[in-house]
């Protein structure tokens, strides 16, 4: 079992991922950076990839006796490899991709969308919902049986939530990614790896990324019901984004086949390339990347704020 005496930066969207973004006009000799910017506007950073989108042990997960367990990012790391020359060698040439790497991107995918501190908040946040009503129906489910002069002892049989049920909700509260992880993975794949998988290709290098690059959305949904409809992978309308370079985005969606079928690449036009733009913009969490400097107002869901007396 891998394991680590001290704490160790490990990146939540890869350095190899990032790198399709640098900006291709840097000088030699100079380090390869990136612009990031705010999902609000602002002015941009040129950032190398290898400082951006890092957090202290997120991966790793602690042993009772205070040892570290890397396994999780040893396996994050074999998803990420190959993944410039697929892009280089394959899809910046429109070459139909070879089944493992098709397979092996689209795991990746999988990955991506639950590896990220924001993933991990929203899920840390629904268990905690999950403990803290298992722990408040235990406790009135004592008073009762204290009122009812039965004592504080509970049944197993009378409990809603077993003890073990709880010891795993309190685990994964404290280590998160070792629950999640495995489970985004595992239960997006299938259905992932049996939907269809376009690539959207841009003439100008246009299509953005950001701190969280996976976007699930269903078009489908009226604005009204936009955002009480939790989206899933079962929804006929619901299409998985994931930019892959300033000129290629990857959108699985449906119809889905048991079958192995070749990726389609389909020229994107302007507004095309706007709309994606919008989406990662709008899902993003704290910063946006761009191959060149200038915030773009159109990645913005709603129009820009009126100036004052306007």
């Amino acid at each position: 079992m891998p394991k680590s005496g001290t704490h160790k930066s490990q990146h939540y969207v890869p350095k190899s991922y990032l790198s399709a973004w640098c900006d291709p006009n840097t000088p030699a000799g100079m380090q390869p950076y990136v612009w990031t910017f705010d999902p609000r506007g602002g002015p941009g950073r040129k950032r190398a990839p290898k400082k951006l989108f890092t957090e202290t042990d997120i991966y790793t997960v602690f042993m009772p006796d205070g040892s570290r367990d890397l396994r999780l990012e040893l396996e994050l790391s074999k998803l990420e490899k190959g993944l410039i020359t697929l892009v280089k060698d394959f899809v910046a040439k429109h070459r139909q991709l070879p089944g493992p790497r098709q397979s092996r991107l689209v795991e990746f995918i999988a990955a991506m969308h639950g590896r990220t501190p924001q993933a991990r908040e929203i899920q840390r946040t629904l268990w905690q919902g999950t403990l803290d009503d298992a722990e408040r129906q235990e406790r009135e489910l004592l008073a009762s049986h204290a009122a009812d002069g039965e004592g504080a002892a509970v049944g197993l049989g009378s409990r809603s939530v077993s003890e073990m049920e709880l010891d795993i909700l309190r685990r994964a509260l404290e280590s998160p990614m070792q629950f999640l992880l495995p489970g985004a993975t595992v239960d997006g794949l299938p259905m992932m790896s049996q939907m269809t998988m376009t690539i959207m290709c841009s003439d100008e290098p246009g299509f953005i990324t950001s701190d969280s690059p996976v976007t699930w959305l269903d078009p489908t949904v009226p604005r009204d019901k936009f955002l009480t409809h939790k989206s899933s992978l079962l929804d006929r309308g619901i299409e998985v984004v994931m930019p892959l370079s300033p000129r290629h985005t990857i959108m699985l969606h449906h119809p889905v086949t048991p079958l192995d079928k070749p990726a389609r690449y389909i020229r994107a036009s302007a507004a095309t390339v706007a709309a994606l733009n919008r989406r990662t913009a709008y899902y993003a969490d704290q910063a946006l990347v761009s191959w060149r400097d200038g915030f773009d107002p159109n990645w913005r869901i709603m129009p820009p704020d009126r100036p004052a007396g306007a």
